[in-house]
């Protein structure tokens, strides 16, 4: 795990206080908006991706004229 590749301490957010079920519903949360917003969600400089990416394309399914 990241405590053996790391060689530092790694401990759960519940560790410090934090609801981790909580963060990770916020995190999700971010990336859909960006997601809708159409902006990057990685990064060159913090994943290696080629360019600025985004988290693809929402499709919605088409609508029936009344």
């Amino acid at each position: 795990g990241l405590r053996r590749a790391l060689g530092v301490p790694v401990d759960p957010v519940e560790a410090v206080g934090w609801d981790g079920d909580a963060l990770e519903a916020q995190a999700f949360a971010f990336l859909a908006v960006r997601s809708l917003d159409r902006l990057p969600l990685s990064l060159p400089s913090t994943t290696g991706v080629p360019r600025p990416m985004t988290g693809g394309v929402l499709h919605r399914p088409l609508t029936r004229a009344a």
